[in-house]
């Protein structure tokens, strides 16, 4: 074989192997794509790889154009340069800024949410839920089974987690991809109650489908430049299934992806319909993923006042705490999660709400216990029942904060229910209903309103008496963890003083040179604290 024809052999080779590999990982045609730069990068090395191979073999005495490597190594490494110099280091105060977030008052502007409808079942619940409804109905179990989305959505302002049903195996696909899948599953987060869909057409475009209507697959031949991630199976108000793929663009060079429109699939037909941020349909409920919001919401707390700051002075530096939940609000779904400071202790100095399908950002500024020391108490307050919590949901009631959470037992199932308090951990209530929690919380507030009331003169005729006003600089300041509670010590003109976190929201920002004015009783402890 003549050197003009092994090379056209090795490139048709190439290019044959190239449109598997992209039929088969779909990146985009687009440059600011991870996937097909390191995809074009691989090309490029095989095609030089191909030249050498094919001069030495052929002209054994010539000399090898090892030079071509240059080309690849200058690309990966002009690449490399332009996301150091477009990263946080030299660009912190831009990606502090992805996300803006209005500080609010919790007492004013938090939403009360309806107590009939709080939803107390958590996705691994409801996919326990659901698998035993497909499992009892033999007709479905033996050709599909529920896919693992369980995507939380509002209805009609009702918060449901609905999932697809999926091709039990290959075997199964084959027989079934001509009619497709019949059903999906939409579980109540409320109730609990789980409704096997009848869809009046069948679902045709799936996750689960092998070939073109592949959902990833049909999506790409038809934007094969846009930016986007796995879809989300979401259901409209009537009931409709759709794929819902939010696309993106690269907000610094080749770095951040942020979101731009979003591609709505019609899981029957096939249909297809791409929107601006400003025109999508108002049943969307997810267009910003939690992983993301995350991200920029822990740029800002750590990158406000730059880099060197972040990793080095760490004053006013804040992230989120290590999870998060969704709560359903004026027919939207908000991610809620508690923010910290960096040392990392076990308690809130606020929590933050987003809107994923607007991103509208809200601060509240509460001091509280973070949610791992809610789940203890709560799992501590029925010990002998080695029930497990899971991660609260933060709701107002009375105008207070207060985590409620599920307990569940070892089989993975709700036996209990729990309300922490928000800011006084310790006062928890159970209940085997939701119900049962809310009538407990009224009737306690009722009686300790009216203890207050009767003990008030003798308890300011207390404290008046055993009080001493304290003020000056702080010359040094420390803070410990005591009982699941932030302390501060502070010391002010030779003497100490502490202070619990709970008695001012900025405390954790004091810093040394600062005014403190307060009482403090007989063992120098802050009753009431004034930050200048």
């Amino acid at each position: 074989m003549n050197t003009a024809k092994k090379r056209i052999a090795a490139y048709v080779t190439l290019l044959v192997v190239t449109l598997v590999i992209f039929y088969i990982t779909t990146p985009a045609l687009n440059i600011h794509s991870q996937e097909f730069r390191f995809l074009l990068l691989v090309l490029a090395i095989a095609a030089i790889s191909i030249e050498i191979s094919i001069d030495q073999a052929n002209f054994p005495n010539k000399k090898v154009k090892y030079g071509l490597l240059s080309v690849p190594i200058i690309l990966v490494v002009g690449i490399a340069i332009g996301n150091l110099v477009n990263g946080v280091i030299f660009r912190a105060n831009d990606y502090a800024e992805l996300i803006e977030v209005e500080e609010r008052s919790f007492e004013e502007d938090f939403p009360a949410m309806d107590e009939s409808s709080i939803p107390m079942m958590d996705r691994d619940t409801a996919q326990r839920l659901g698998d035993r409804r497909i499992g009892s109905m033999s007709d479905l179990v033996s050709q599909f089974f529920p896919a693992d989305t369980y995507t939380q959505i509002n209805i009609e302002n009702e918060p449901y987690r609905v999932t697809p049903l999926q091709y039990a195996s290959f075997v199964r696909w084959l027989n079934n991809r001509s009619e497709g899948i019949p059903n999906y599953l939409k579980v109540d987060m409320v109730t609990g109650a789980v409704e096997v869909e009848d869809l009046d057409e069948n679902i045709m475009y799936s996750d689960s489908e092998v070939l073109n209507r592949n959902v990833h697959r049909h999506l790409r031949f038809k934007y094969p430049t846009k930016l986007f991630e796995d879809p989300s199976f979401e259901v409209d108000d009537e009931g409709h299934p759709y794929y819902i793929a939010t696309t993106y663009e690269n907000k610094f060079w080749f770095k951040q992806l942020e979101p731009t429109g979003l591609i709505i699939l019609d899981a029957v037909t096939g249909e297809t319909e791409d929107y601006d941020l400003e025109e999508m349909p108002s049943w969307v409920d997810r267009v910003y993923s939690a992983e993301l919001i995350l991200q920029q919401l822990n740029f800002r707390g750590q990158y406000s006042d730059g880099f060197l700051n972040a990793q080095f002075g760490k004053r006013g530096v804040t992230r989120t705490t290590d999870g998060y939940n969704y709560i359903p609000m004026n027919d939207d779904v908000y991610l809620y999660t508690g923010i910290t400071s960096v040392n990392q202790d076990a308690s809130n100095i606020g929590f933050y709400l987003v809107n994923l399908r607007t991103k509208e950002a809200e601060y509240y500024p509460v001091t509280s216990a973070d949610e791992f020391s809610a789940m203890q108490s709560a799992e501590g307050s029925l010990q002998q029942m080695r029930f497990s919590s899971t991660f609260p949901l933060l709701i107002s009631l009375n105008e207070r904060p207060y985590y409620i959470s599920s307990l569940k037992d070892d089989s993975g199932l709700v036996r209990s229910y729990a309300l922490v308090d928000a800011q006084d951990y310790q006062r928890v209530i159970t209940s085997e209903t939701v119900d049962g929690l809310i009538e407990q919380l009224n009737g306690r507030s009722t009686a300790d309103s009216d203890t207050e009331s009767d003990d008030l003169d003798d308890i300011v005729e207390v404290d008046d008496g055993n009080l001493t006003l304290v003020s000056g600089q702080v010359d040094n300041i420390s803070q410990a963890v005591v009982s699941g509670n932030t302390i501060y010590y502070f010391m002010i003109d030779g003497s100490i003083y502490k202070a619990d976190v709970t008695l001012d929201d900025t405390l954790p920002f004091v810093e040394e040179g600062q005014v403190v004015e307060g009482e403090v009783n007989d063992e120098n402890e802050f009753k009431v604290i004034i930050l200048d």
